[in-house]
């Protein structure tokens, strides 16, 4: 077991540490509808806004570029996305190509919560 398995283990126990059965059946419930809810919301987040995610396609040549805050992408693909990016009401990204903000991560977030938990999106 590496090291962070094994520090996840030991919150784990300290969470659990003097509550009841029924408390401790309804912790581990709690935990397994966030955990449902955050795979969830990485999906509809790489799904929905997959530019976010160029970056981890970079050669070296464009991470460096990245670096000095030049987006390696073409200029029909930046424009594209950026038309995309206003009209969903999300921030526009860097120059680089990375996101300012976590307003997409928040908003993909609020998408799969409302799914799990059966509500409507706000």
């Amino acid at each position: 077991m590496n090291r962070f398995k094994k520090e996840e283990a030991r919150k784990h126990q300290e969470a659990r540490f003097g509550l009841t059965e029924l408390e401790t059946k309804q912790l581990d419930h709690d935990e397994a509808i966030e955990e449902e809810i955050n795979q969830l919301a990485r999906s509809i987040h790489s799904d929905q806004f997959s530019e976010e995610y160029d970056v981890m396609f970079d050669s070296i040549a464009d991470a460096n570029e990245r670096k000095r805050g030049i987006n390696p992408m073409s200029d029909s693909y930046i424009k594209k996305v950026a038309v995309k990016r206003e009209e969903q009401g999300v921030s526009p990204l860097l120059d680089s190509g990375e996101p300012m903000s976590r307003d997409t991560w928040e908003i993909a977030y609020a998408e799969a919560e409302a799914r799990v938990r059966g509500q409507k999106p706000q």
